[in-house]
């Protein structure tokens, strides 16, 4: 970090479930916090539209929860939230300013089903600014990829189209940035696929700006071209502590969540909860869509107790509530005491 004191864009890339490189994330962004003038860090996480969410998540203006809820966090990215909170937190802490730099779900899935040629002018307008297809190395990476997806994904172009919608988005929005803060850092979080060899993001924005940036991540012994990094960290693998777990399944319908069935072990079923039933509230906090279980459950812990209100269809489509109290099981089902 010495010797990148004076680099205006820094980029450490990540496996999405692996804790070491988001803990390796945090580490680089304190460093740099710890220097005088602007910074911002800019994520993959969150897509472009949400920005306003953000900025008053930032501001204190609204709380964890609802910035979950109103960028649509457990809808569009899903992975566990806890891998980045620990970021999100000494940003707010430290007022650093967090730009979403991905491109909006409703874009890329339009143009993997039509084609950026045949997009709508409406969706035109939130396309990238310009694209290079020139990286023909990429293209190849890509093309790997690609032979590994399931059949039934559509025709390579496509593919190749919509990654690069996310790279050329996320470089815009990076160098949109620079240019608007010509005295101001950022550092870039986003998936070790888009700054590895820096074909994703990193060459697209020194196409924009002439910064060439540094790019750091954890090294890797099972991947090959994805150590194509300019500083790579020695890391321990690093896990979440377990998550509490009630081992329902679930179903967002008509403004609720009902459950639908039980995985092996489930200390829901064995209170009492039966299929059908649908949850009001868990610890009292009101329950309307899955992302109120996520947030309700983020802080839990197996052996804790919760207090879940479901309520359960009767004669006639009538309902009755249901009040029940247990204990939340590990991931292998086990119940601590």
């Amino acid at each position: 970090m010495a010797k990148l004191r004076d680099e205006r864009v820094i980029y450490v890339g990540e496996t999405h479930t692996a804790f070491a490189d988001h803990l390796l994330q945090l580490e680089v962004l304190r460093s740099m916090a710890a220097r005088s003038g602007k910074l911002s860090v800019g994520v993959e996480w969150f897509q472009r539209p949400f920005q306003p969410v953000l900025d008053d998540y930032i501001a204190g203006k609204i709380d964890e929860a609802e910035m979950l809820r109103r960028t649509e966090y457990y809808q569009r990215w899903r992975f566990d939230y806890r891998l980045y909170r620990p970021i999100m937190r000494f940003a707010k802490e430290k007022g650093i300013p967090v730009i979403a730099l991905n491109a909006a779900r409703e874009l890329t899935d339009e143009i993997r089903q039509v084609g950026i040629d045949a997009l709508a002018e409406a969706d035109r307008n939130d396309l990238p600014g310009s694209y290079d297809f020139s990286d023909a190395e990429y293209e190849r990476m890509l093309r790997d990829t690609f032979k590994n997806h399931p059949p039934g994904n559509g025709d390579f172009r496509r593919f190749l189209e919509v990654q690069l919608t996310w790279d050329e988005s996320m470089a815009e929005g990076v160098a949109n940035h620079l240019k608007a803060a010509p005295d101001g850092r950022i550092l870039v979080l986003a998936g070790r696929g888009h700054i590895t060899g820096r074909h994703g993001i990193p060459n697209r924005v020194t196409r924009r700006t002439g910064l060439r940036g540094a790019t750091i991540a954890t090294f890797t012994p099972s991947v090959g071209l994805p150590n194509a990094i300019d500083y790579l960290v020695l890391a321990r693998e690093r896990s979440l502590p377990p998550a509490g777990l009630m081992r329902v399944l679930l179903d967002e319908r008509d403004g609720s969540v009902f459950i639908t069935g039980f995985a092996g072990g489930s200390p829901a079923y064995q209170a009492g909860v039966e299929k059908g039933d649908r949850i009001v509230s868990i610890n009292g906090e009101q329950i309307k869509r899955f992302a109120d279980i996520k947030i309700a459950m983020l802080d839990q812990e197996p052996g804790n107790e919760i207090d879940l209100s479901v309520m359960r269809s009767g004669l006639f489509g009538s309902e009755r509530p249901v009040e029940l109290r247990f204990r939340l099981s590990g991931r292998g089902g086990v119940v601590p005491h």
